[in-house]
């Protein structure tokens, strides 16, 4: 299974943070960076810029990998990008496998204070645009949905059930 992150809860639109007191041998060996320091991710993909592009990326993904699953997981920060992704689906007739919708609940701890739970859209709110959307274009049969955040209790668990991820 390949996923590509978009976005995740607690920054949405922003890139990633790993501190540098994480950074050990094995991760900075992986990653390529300093041992020790902060790891910066950029906040965009170098593999695309238009949701177009991102169709045929998870395309090329999938024939490098013999046909692995490939997806991506993101945070509905502004709803019309996902709505732009669902198009750029509609319009290469490629699909991913899968989608993971994250909530803005943080989670990280390494997220800014400004950012973290404040940006982008609660877990069940996200999962339910989503849904909504890929049912609008007829692609909600073709896609499983997995949701990702703040899940704790087996209340949690069973509210999200109800609102359509299948992962």
């Amino acid at each position: 299974m390949i996923e590509i992150k978009l976005s995740q809860g607690a920054k949405p639109g922003h890139g990633g943070i790993l501190p540098a007191k994480k950074v050990d041998a094995e991760i900075a060996a992986t990653r390529g960076v300093p041992e020790g320091e902060d790891c910066i991710s950029p906040a965009s993909h170098s593999a695309f810029t238009t949701p177009v592009e991102m169709m045929h990326f998870i395309q090329q993904l999938r024939e490098l990998s013999g046909g692995k699953p490939v997806g991506f997981k993101l945070c509905i920060g502004h709803p019309w990008e996902f709505v732009a992704i669902a198009k750029a689906m509609l319009h290469t007739h490629i699909l991913p496998d899968f989608i993971v919708v994250d909530g803005k609940e943080g989670g990280t701890g390494a997220a800014p204070l400004e950012l973290s739970n404040y940006m982008g859209m609660p877990l069940r709110e996200g999962l339910l645009f989503v849904h909504n959307t890929l049912v609008g274009c007829g692609l909600r049969d073709k896609i499983k949905v997995g949701a990702s955040g703040k899940i704790i209790s087996a209340f949690d668990i069973a509210s999200v059930l109800v609102l359509g991820p299948t992962g």
